[in-house]
């Protein structure tokens, strides 16, 4: 029901709806194997991105809240091919700095989808294509876009988290399972990265 969310405030929907967004994003890119899952996660994308905006400018369209909730609802239903490493670092900052889930997912998936791209191009080619960008490259670039537009922070900083957490952030992250199923394989010194370029 699209109207039990009508009062949620526009940061809350704004984390919440890129914490949606980045579940069909990381299950679609998971190299697991799940065909029904891939067009879930695609059809879930592509509707989070022509409603998120407005869900978060216009709180009270029904018809965005609706698109956002299926969304959700499509992306829990993807990630049983699992997720990736966006996951494991923001389950590290809710671990270790008490951040909100959706927001550090947000706040990791740029820094972890540029690491990704090389690996499966043309799943970011399809990506790209589902939620109107020019390409592979382009995908990326809109994400930024679309977090800025909704008023995701800049960046880590800006959440109050510190430089001198990344050593234990980076711990928690490894030891998470989600990057088990990331399309290209990491390790310490690239979740060091991830969250060196958050910051």
């Amino acid at each position: 029901d699209p109207e039990l969310t009508l009062a949620l405030p526009a940061p809350v929907t704004a984390a919440t709806g890129m914490d949606a967004l980045t579940h069909n994003i990381e299950s679609y890119l998971s190299p697991a194997y799940h065909p029904l899952c891939d067009g879930i996660a695609l059809e879930g994308t592509r509707i989070a991105a022509r409603a998120l905006a407005t869900a978060v400018r216009e709180p009270g369209n029904l018809a965005a809240r609706s698109d956002m909730m299926m969304a959700s609802m499509m992306g829990a239903i993807a990630f049983q091919k699992d997720l990736g490493a966006v996951h494991s670092c923001a389950h590290a900052l809710g671990a270790v700095c008490d951040l909100h889930h959706g927001l550090a997912n947000a706040l990791m998936i740029e820094p972890v989808m540029r690491f990704n791209l090389a690996a499966v191009p043309e799943k970011f080619a399809e990506l790209a294509h589902v939620v109107g960008a020019g390409g592979g490259e382009a995908f990326v670039t809109w994400l930024a876009t679309l977090k800025r537009e909704i008023g995701i922070a800049p960046d880590l900083t800006a959440v109050g988290v510190k430089r001198d957490q990344i050593g234990r952030l980076v711990e928690v992250a490894e030891q998470d399972i989600c990057h088990q199923t990331n399309p290209r394989p990491c390790n310490r010194e690239d979740f060091m990265r991830f969250f060196d370029e958050a910051l």
